[in-house]
Parts: C-alpha cells; structure tokens; sequence
C-alpha cells in the first residue's frame, strides 16, 4: 500500500517501510486512521497496493480562500468472480466565501446543503450536514470586506467499477453524519486559524445529532400531501419525497424523481442568524409577488423571499420548480408552525 501526502508539494512513503509518523490532511486537521474508513486501511478493500494522497491549499489572511482534498484509489481483481475491480473515492473540502451572485449563491447553498436528506450542525454551529458532507458558516470575523460569510463545504464521491460495463456511485466512507460533522469542524477551524479569522475559542461538536431526517417515500397518488405538509400536493406520483428537519431554525424538503433520482422540488425554511446570513443581500427590495410579506424574487430556477416570522427574519427557499404555489403553501405552513402570519396570499398568486 502506498500512500501520498500533499501539501504544496508531494510526498510519499510506503507502508512497509515502519516506523513512520501518521498521515495528517486537509490542513493538518485529519489524521489517518483517526476514525472514519477513508483514513483507515479499510478504505482499500481487499488491494494491498491502493494509495491514499492528499492535496492542499490552505486559505491566508491574504488570499482567504482554500481547498484541500483526499483520494482514495484501489485497482484489485475480485474474489468473487475474477473481474478487475476499480475505485475511487474523494472527500473534499472548500473553504471560501459564498459568491457574490444571487443565483450562484442559491445554487451552491440551497441545491446542496439544504436538502431533506440534510440535518442541522449539534451545539448551535450554523450549518447543516448529511453522511456524505456538510456546509458550516464561520463567524462574522472572516465575512469578506463586503460583508458575505465565509464558508467551508464538504463532500464525499466516488465511484466503483467491476468488470467492463459494471459502475456505480461509491462515496467515500465519512462515518456517519457525526462523524462527518467531526470532520467538517475540525477541517473550519485549521482554516480559520489558517486565514487569520480564528475565535478565541475553537468550534467543537460536543453533542449528538438530533432531528435526523425520514426516509424518502414514495408517492402514491397526485392528491398525496408530500413532506407531510397540508395542502402541498404535486399531481404527479412519480416522485418520492423526503423530510428533513423541522425545528424552530430549520425546516427542509426534498421531492425527486422515484426513478432516476431527478429534483423535482427543493423546500427550505432557514431562520437561525448565522445560516440565513448567506442569502444578506440577494432577497430584493420589493415583494416576491402581488400580496406577499417581506421581500423576494420568483425565478426560473430558483425562489427566494425573506419576512419577519416570530420576531426574527425568516428566509423561504424553493429549488427545481418555478411553481409559485409550491412556496406558498410551504412559507405559510411553515410560518404557522413557528407562530406568525402567513407569508403568501392563498394560492400564491403572482
């Protein structure tokens, strides 16, 4: 088994050559074999040759902004049936902050971290993760000169190759949701201290993960309430939904295809400070549509309108529909479950 380390050079080492100092990556905040498969031999399977490397750029005070990344590579023949097997895994990690336009910045945010499969950040960090990654918002002392909030994302992928027409996704194995908050918190505060921005006190995850999302479900009929919200019907039933949060800082929802795993609806409610602050600045000026509270746009790819619900802002997503409908039945359920007025006219009508 050979092993690569990275940072702004390579290096490499091989395993049978003991005694060694363990592997640390992604800015020296992983150590191998620290826990979770893809730092531990296990992440090879059964190749006595598979490599791991890794490779860095750690953000400054300068130039905030940094990626780190760990690829996990294996090629062995199969005891099964004889075929070559192939894989390869990643987990990255961008450390950055969000973009400057509103459309990029709902599409990174809201398409892939705010999904029913996704669940809030323990001990109040403002973020949100899932077994295969996670976003978590860094203090106000690494916001840019602009005031956007800096960011760090991470991801797991892979793929898993046997034989000459056999793939399928394969992501690497970050141990859980826990674990992976572990992992995402740990890669933030090498990056803030990294970048100059660092609190007194680093972030931590210190309690268990709590409102963990339901399975995704199909359904059965067009007059199906999805995501368990009265009223929110698609007409359609080729498509399976998922619930994810629903706590007084977050609710999600998700509705793909039952088929080919498609996005047919993304719903959001974000109401914790530091997690709405990545939408500062793109909600508009006027209201999303004739009768609406607050402030918003109605796109093509992407709704997003902003009211006071309970005494704090509350920011409404909608992602892969331009179904204004959609979001008004969700805002309105969702500013009734924490207490507030409506947020939409009945019917949403633009």
């Amino acid at each position: 088994m050979i092993l690569v380390l990275a940072g702004t050079g390579l290096g490499t080492w091989a395993a049978d050559a003991w005694p060694w100092p363990k592997d640390r990556y992604c800015w020296g905040a992983w150590e191998e074999g620290s826990g979770p498969a893809f730092l531990g031999d296990e992440a090879f399977g059964d190749d006595d040759d598979g490599s791991r490397t890794g490779q860095e750029t750690a953000p400054t005070r300068e130039r905030p902004t940094g990626r780190c990344e760990v690829v996990i590579a294996s090629d062995y023949k199969s005891s099964y049936d004889g075929d070559k097997v192939s894989t390869e895994q990643r987990v990255s990690v961008e450390y950055g902050p969000v973009p400057k336009s509103a459309e990029a910045r709902l599409e990174m945010v809201h398409d892939n971290y705010l999904g029913g499969d996704m669940v809030p950040l323990p001990d109040g960090l403002p973020g949100t993760v899932n077994g295969r990654g996670g976003l978590l918002v860094l203090p106000k002392s690494c916001d840019t000169q602009d005031g956007r909030p800096t960011v760090v994302t991470m991801h797991a992928s892979g793929t898993y190759t046997s034989g000459p027409s056999y793939t399928r996704n394969d992501p690497a194995d970050l141990g859980g949701a826990r674990q992976a908050a572990v992992l995402l918190v740990a890669a933030a505060n090498r990056g803030m201290a990294a970048a100059g921005c660092a609190p007194d006190v680093p972030l931590r995850v210190s309690s268990p993960l709590y409102d963990l999302p339901g399975k995704p479900e199909r359904v059965f009929s067009t007059s199906d309430d999805v995501c368990g919200i009265r009223g929110l019907h698609l007409g359609t039933d080729d498509v399976e939904d998922q619930t994810g949060a629903a706590t007084r800082d977050l609710q999600t929802c998700s509705i793909r295809g039952d088929r080919d795993g498609v996005p047919y609806l993304e719903l959001a409610m974000v109401a914790q400070p530091r997690l709405a602050a990545v939408f500062d600045g793109i909600t508009g000026e006027r209201p999303a549509a004739r009768g609406w509270r607050g402030t918003g746009t109605i796109g093509e790819k992407h709704a997003i309108v902003r009211a006071d619900c309970a005494g704090r802002p509350a920011t409404f997503l909608m992602g892969a529909s331009t179904d204004a409908s959609h979001l008004a039945v969700f805002a309105n359920a969702a500013a009734a479950r924490l207490g507030c007025a409506p947020i939409a006219p009945k019917g949403g009508a633009r």
